[in-house]
């Protein structure tokens, strides 16, 4: 069995030429950008853009790592494309505020919002019979995923995989959400996402990451890493032991990992670059709410969801920082968020707890609060 390989390059920020050069270093032990990318192909590259955000904030793929990229596709004739589907905005405004537009209009490289879907046949034995993949991610020759590593309330991290589920446009995440509302039951269908779109190449912003509220409201955290590879399991795995995390605690890398996607052992992983130990940070902080627990598996099943108000993390909402604006209320797959008076109020009766309120507040006004019951089993 051939090993996974995941190269690492050191870079102290995003000047363009520092991005440039570690872009360059971290694909030459692979074989260069030319081993993924065909002359003449079709390259559809597909940022984490979860929402128009600065992009100091480190929540979403930095400009000049998308600039980097284009130009290693262009350098080997490649035809590049950005395309993503934001949370609750368009493509356009949202890539406005980031500052991913400025980089295509500068470049003359053609966006493709994900608005329109085609459906792609699983083979038996999946969660489902088939996914709505966006368009111009089953037109492509090539899929280069760049994610950005953060924490994440839901499944503690997100990075390579979980990136893959932007590939599935608009209002259907959310109906994902509400079917399957067992964190088990949606992470195996991030997992399954990912192999159906399984990115050629995938290519980690780790200069800065984020942690703590993840993967919007968090804070950003230095990391100064790039890591690419063709196995984004393996690339989700070698981050997560970087910032202390044990890849079988986040779901959708252990089930990839089992189902045969991707290795998240890291035995079965040549690392090019600085090696773990010699990255490994400390303090890099994961929303309590996402840690695996005794409580998460007696919510399960139909009984669990009697008992989640008592035992499972909720979403909370910060009074004095809310602003009223509904996007939480637009998102929430379940209709368990009402504006009155100017504030968002929460019906937990019938909150599903995916925490999309949480991931696409701008105010950070959304945080995860776990009940007293809840606590013992931690």
């Amino acid at each position: 069995m051939n090993k996974s390989q995941v190269s690492i390059t050191r870079c102290k920020d995003y000047e363009r030429e520092h991005v440039k050069e570690a872009l360059s270093e971290a694909l030459s032990p692979l074989g260069g950008m030319g081993t993924f990318i065909e002359p003449g192909s079709r390259v559809l590259i597909k940022p984490n853009l979860i929402a128009g955000t600065p992009p100091e904030r480190g929540a979403t793929t930095h400009p000049e790592v998308l600039r980097a990229v284009i130009e290693e596709v262009r350098s080997v004739g490649g035809k590049p494309i950005v395309g993503e589907s934001p949370g609750f905005e368009s493509f356009h405004v949202a890539a406005s505020k980031s500052g991913l537009l400025e980089v295509l209009e500068e470049m003359g490289v053609d966006a493709a919002p994900f608005e329109t879907s085609r459906n792609v046949p699983l083979s038996p034995g999946h969660i489902v019979t088939s996914l709505p993949i966006a368009e111009p991610v089953v037109d492509a020759d090539a899929v280069i995923s760049l994610p950005k590593l953060k924490s994440h309330g839901l499944v503690m991290y997100t990075g390579c995989v979980k990136n893959m589920f932007g590939v599935i446009c608009g209002s259907q995440k959310g109906k994902y959400h509400l079917r399957f509302q067992d964190r088990e039951l949606f992470s195996t269908l991030l997992a399954e996402i990912y192999a159906t779109a399984k990115p050629t190449l995938s290519i980690l912003d780790g200069i800065i990451g984020m942690d703590g509220n993840g993967p919007r409201n968090g804070d950003p955290f230095d990391l100064g890493i790039i890591m690419a590879g063709s196995d984004g399991v393996a690339i989700d795995a070698v981050a997560c032991s970087i910032v202390g995390i044990n890849p079988v605690e986040s779901p959708p890398l252990r089930i990839a990992s089992e189902k045969g996607y991707g290795t998240i052992d890291l035995g079965n992983i040549d690392i090019y670059g600085p090696s773990i130990e010699e990255l490994q940070v400390q303090g890099f902080r994961v929303p309590k709410a996402a840690r695996p627990s005794m409580r998460q598996r007696l919510m399960s099943g139909e009984t669990g969801r009697v008992l989640r108000n008592w035992f499972t993390t909720r979403p909370s909402v910060v009074r004095n920082s809310c602003r009223g604006c509904r996007v939480c209320a637009r998102a929430c797959p379940a209709d368990a968020i009402e504006i009155r008076d100017g504030v968002a109020h929460m019906d937990y009766d019938k909150c599903i707890r995916c925490y999309c309120c949480q991931e696409l507040c701008e105010y950070g006004a959304i945080t995860l609060k776990t009940p007293p019951l809840a606590r013992i089993f931690q």
